[in-house]
């Protein structure tokens, strides 16, 4: 019998893959700001053409940035950017990438094109482009300067997280980097895992969508990074590239060039839609990264579906994972999927906490277990279908949307003890909808769970979709403030 809950996420996966692939491009935004280039060397002051500055990141016409003795090659599909890093065991200061990627390594960055003109991002990548980018009154000042090393960076302090429990928010990235600057400060808030890099073939190839004027803005703000590395959620490539020795040290080579020219204090590992043929391929992939991650002094997560009965779930050897990881995230939600043929909640009390009590009957030590909640939720649209049949039909709501429909149509959502969370339904054009919610108070009733099994914190998917209550309530429970 086929598993259509499993076809609906490898479909919903699929798409994803494709949007990851060809989204690393990002284009001009209304809130851009175009400034003057000038290239100064010596006495010479020359006007190259207009750079475009988005928050505290600086697009310059690659044109520009080729006359002035950068190497830019267009990236696979015409997308993006690669250097070609030589002698890369040097220039990161990191003595494995040399067995790792040999003499040489192609980085891949994001392109911004804009009226038939692409433009590379210079913000922080200094030491590896040999320009520096400098805004004054008159304009983007450029100037070549000496690159030596990148050892100036030093690797992350993670001590403090030790011993405590750990907040975290994923932030979906796809193309465009929000101007993290700008945002309040999230107090309570621990770690950021921005989904930036994914893998684009069988042959080690990765997207990156990293930005340094975010990892800047979250260090002000006193947030770590740990940014999201998945497979991009192809089966046939991450096959292809498990049976490839050569292209999993070219990832994992990779991973660490840009851990060091970034700055980053951890990476989060996020392989879904493996094939189960794969299964202890993908165990013996993470045993290998994370020992690099380590030797740069960074924090490995692995995220895990909950233990079930699916591909999916069978696809992750859970415990297996526990031993080379720092962190364990448990991604206990979708109960209900998007094309469930049942309308019910994404997590309910009940069911989130078998799936804690499994995985740690499965050997997960629960120090290393995250809990991952939901700041999403879905609002289910029943249609008659004729003979007593009901037609389902689910879509995301974020916190804020459904506060929304509660305000506007004048609902009493009623409390469902035995779920853990409201509900509330109306009736529209002779259709019902339903929608269990998502808010602070369902969050506060999971994160009881957080005591009761000695959990290592919890992890949000995604930023952006909670109420800022959310935060006062992970706060008040999970940091005891």
């Amino acid at each position: 019998m086929i598993n259509i809950k499993f076809l609906d996420r490898v479909i919903l996966l699929a798409l994803l893959f494709f949007i990851f692939i060809f989204s690393s491009m990002a284009s001009a935004d209304d809130g851009d700001r175009y400034i003057d280039v000038i290239f100064t060397e010596g006495t010479s002051r020359d006007l190259l053409g207009t750079a475009i500055v988005r928050g505290k990141d600086i697009w310059v016409p690659a044109d520009i940035l080729s006359n002035l003795g950068l190497p830019l090659a267009k990236g696979p599909n015409g997308k993006g950017f690669l250097i070609d890093v030589k002698e890369p065991a040097k220039v990161f200061g990191i003595k494995e990438l040399e067995r790792l990627a040999g003499r040489s390594i192609a980085l891949y960055f994001p392109s911004m094109d804009n009226e038939g003109t692409s433009y590379f991002n210079v913000t922080g990548l200094e030491q590896l482009t040999g320009i520096a980018a400098d805004e004054t009154n008159t304009g983007l000042e450029l100037k070549r300067i000496t690159v030596n090393t990148l050892l100036n960076r030093q690797n992350p302090d993670n001590a403090s997280l030790k011993n405590n429990r750990i907040t975290i928010a994923w932030a979906h990235i796809t193309r465009d980097n929000p101007d993290l600057g700008a945002e309040e400060r999230i107090d309570g808030l621990d770690v950021i895992s921005p989904t930036w890099f994914n893998l684009t073939d069988g042959s080690g190839n990765m997207a990156n969508r990293a930005s340094s004027a975010y990892v800047e803005a979250a260090r002000e703000k006193g947030y770590r990074i740990w940014p999201l590395v998945s497979n991009g959620f192809s089966k046939e490539n991450t096959s292809r590239f498990f049976n490839d020795t050569a292209a999993v040290n070219i990832f994992i080579a990779r991973l660490l060039c840009y851990s060091k020219l970034y700055g980053f204090d951890g990476i989060n590992i996020d392989f879904e839609n493996v094939d189960t043929a794969d299964r202890d391929k993908y165990v013996r992939f993470v045993s290998l990264l994370s020992g690099y991650l380590k030797g740069q002094g960074l924090v490995s997560s692995v995220d895990v579906h909950v233990p079930g009965n699916s591909n999916l779930s069978r696809s992750h050897d859970r415990a297996a994972l526990s031993k080379h990881v720092d962190y364990v995230i448990l991604m206990a939600y979708d109960e209900h999927w998007r094309t469930s043929p049942r309308a019910g909640s994404v997590a309910s009390m009940p069911w989130v906490e078998r799936a804690v009590q499994k995985t740690i009957e499965e050997g997960i030590p629960p120090a290393k277990l995250i809990l991952g909640v939901p700041f999403y939720m879905r609002k289910w649209e029943e249609t008659p279908a004729g003979q007593g049949k009901v037609k389902v039909k689910g879509s995301t709501l974020t916190m804020a949307e459904s506060d929304s429909i509660i305000s506007q149509r004048g609902l009493s959502p009623v409390w469902l003890s035995d779920k853990g969370q409201y509900f509330y339904s109306y009736l529209s054009d002779g259709k019902t909808y339903k929608v269990w919610v998502e808010n602070r108070d369902s969050i506060k009733t999971k994160l009881s769970i957080l005591d009761k099994y000695s959990l290592a914190g919890v992890a949000g998917w995604r930023k952006g979709h909670e109420t800022p209550d959310v935060w006062d309530t992970i706060r008040t429970v999970v940091k005891n403030e």
